[in-house]
């Protein structure tokens, strides 16, 4: 627990991930995998956009933002799943120049908050693969919940015992 003396700002609250939001996350994972926001997608991930990708991109991350800084999906469960700062880094320069010839210096504000506060969360949270490979004196620590870490319970009908290791070949 931090003290008064303390100069380090609290940490960010990127909220709490629930069932609830489970049908808004698997619509924003339908839009961007269907219709006409499939294949600018699939070429932004492959840092491949065509000309008409950017604002199509743009807008959907921005309207994607808003749900998430009014916190009606949690921050946790977008910047876990989607690279907004790095969306935000391909497409920003378009959307400045769009600002400056519009004049609207709010276009896309939501979309580049969320890829300052998805730039955080990525720094304060090392790549999951770093936990699957540990070993030495360096490993960090085992992370908070995920990676299949089950909840105490009965294990589901048919489950082994115990987890086979990594790698095993025994059939």
């Amino acid at each position: 627990m931090r003290g008064p003396a303390d100069p380090r700002p609290p940490a960010p609250d990127f909220g709490r991930v629930s069932a609830e939001h489970a049908q808004a996350f698997i619509a924003i994972i339908n839009t961007l995998h269907s219709g006409p926001t499939a294949p600018s997608f699939g070429r932004l991930l492959q840092k491949k956009l065509e000309p008409d990708d950017y604002m199509l991109l743009a807008h959907l991350f921005e309207e994607i933002s808003v749900l998430a800084l009014h916190h009606l999906i949690p921050e946790a469960l977008l910047f876990d799943a989607f690279a907004f700062d790095l969306y935000w880094d391909e497409l920003r320069e378009d959307v400045l120049a769009l600002r400056a010839e519009t004049g609207n210096e709010k276009f896309c504000e939501n979309f580049e908050i969320a890829a300052e506060r998805a730039r955080d969360y990525r720094h304060d949270r090392p790549p999951k693969l770093r936990w699957k490979h540990r070993g030495g004196g360096e490993a960090p620590q085992d992370p908070p919940g995920g990676l299949g870490v089950r909840r105490p319970g009965p294990r589901p009908r048919g489950a082994p015992s115990a987890p086979s290791p990594v790698g095993s070949t025994e059939t």
